[in-house]
């Protein structure tokens, strides 16, 4: 009978078990890539960094802007003041006339008023326009400033024109003419308006600019 020349045939098997799961662990740890980095923190730190100082930058800029327009404003004097804020309300006055006109001069021309709420109509453009051309006459320039005084007349010459214009406008519509002389005055009116709108327009201009406005 032969004898087992190893006694102890099974002592092989752990330590080859054991070298199976080193080989089996190195192969999978070596098909794994290189570990990722993350490195969006330090983006995300210094944006908020710099969105945070803006709105400081910002503010302080807004003030200084603020603080150059408050040093460089000219306050006029207070007759100058007082002159054009005459002749700004003497526009709006003449707008008002000026639509009270057309209104009822196209009613009449379309016959949608009776003669009797026609007249009445003109009378009292002719009334208004009157009282508009004494009051530019009244709102008179101050002395002493160079050159308004006579600017002041460009302004009066249309402002009777106005006044003119109306009274014939209602001599037209009261007389036998068939409309001529009523429909020529409605469009001298309308000139002489316009005329005086621009010249207000052209002193108030030169005005600001002259005390650096």
């Amino acid at each position: 009978m032969m004898r087992n020349p190893d006694p102890k045939p099974g002592r092989w098997v752990l330590p080859l078990v054991v070298l199976g799961m080193v080989l089996f662990t190195w192969v999978w740890i070596d098909r794994l890539g290189p570990p990722e980095v993350d490195d969006t923190q330090p983006v995300s730190t210094t944006s908020a960094t710099t969105t945070s100082t803006t709105p400081a930058d910002d503010a302080e800029g807004a003030e200084q802007v603020e603080e150059q327009e408050t040093t460089t404003t000219t306050l006029l004097p207070p007759e100058i003041d007082v002159y054009l804020e005459n002749l700004a309300d003497d526009k709006m006055n003449l707008a008002e006339i000026l639509a009270e006109l057309n209104a009822a001069n196209n009613e009449w021309e379309n016959r949608d008023i009776e003669y009797a709420e026609a007249e009445a109509a003109f009378v009292a453009v002719s009334e208004k326009a009157l009282a508009f051309s004494q009051a530019v006459e009244l709102h008179r320039p101050p002395d002493g400033i160079t050159g308004l005084a006579d600017a002041h007349q460009r302004i009066l010459d249309p402002a009777t024109a106005v006044a003119t214009a109306a009274e014939k406008a209602l001599a037209g519509l009261r007389s036998s003419d068939p409309g001529d002389q009523r429909r020529e005055a409605v469009v001298e009116f309308r000139a002489a308006a316009e005329s005086f709108n621009q010249q207000v327009d052209q002193i108030t201009e030169i005005t600001l600019q002259g005390f650096g406005r």
